[in-house]
């Protein structure tokens, strides 16, 4: 799938994934969280005078904070499954079956 959609600042450019993750979970956890794959990144955002990268890379699936704020949910591009979603809502990065030693 091609994008020309390039993120800014502390955000990313990502597609919502469905994964069976195996693991059992009740209804409300499951809807605390969403899991996208990430297709670009922005630079990071500046604090102190420092740039803080974007904590994922291309290709990362993500776990992301599902209604997190008012007004800060992933923004649904022209309805193509992909979303602009803030840097700062990234939970985790799942490593799938990568080696102890890889993460």
């Amino acid at each position: 799938m091609e994008h020309y959609i390039k993120p800014v600042h502390d955000y990313f450019l990502a597609r919502k994934v469905e994964k069976d993750s195996g693991v059992v979970t009740n209804s409300d956890i499951r809807d605390t969280h969403q899991l996208f794959e990430v297709l670009a990144v922005g630079e990071g955002r500046m604090i102190e005078g420092v740039l803080v990268p974007v904590p994922a890379q291309v290709g990362d699936i993500v776990w992301v904070q599902k209604h997190a704020a008012e007004g800060d949910t992933p923004v649904d591009l022209a309805n193509v499954g992909l979303a602009l979603i803030l840097g700062s809502r990234i939970m985790a990065i799942d490593n799938g079956d990568k080696p102890k030693e890889a993460l």
